[in-house]
């Protein structure tokens, strides 16, 4: 089993309804240009990912739970 939106679902009897299949389209997938966003950085500076175009970028998304 697996969570999608909130949910559990079995992959290999669910089918999406058509509010969930656009959700799954408009998500970004790997392969997909990642959309731009801004975080701060270390000392609380904004920055854009698309001021960080050509360089090489690491982001860490996680949670201590």
């Amino acid at each position: 089993m697996s969570e999608f939106m909130g949910r559990e679902y079995n992959y290999h009897t669910w089918t999406p309804s058509v509010g969930e299949f656009t959700a799954l389209k408009e998500m970004p997938h790997a392969g997909d240009r990642a959309p731009d966003f801004t975080l701060p950085d270390l000392e609380g500076k904004q920055v854009r990912l698309s001021e960080l175009k050509g360089k090489p970028v690491v982001i860490e998304f996680g949670a201590i739970t």
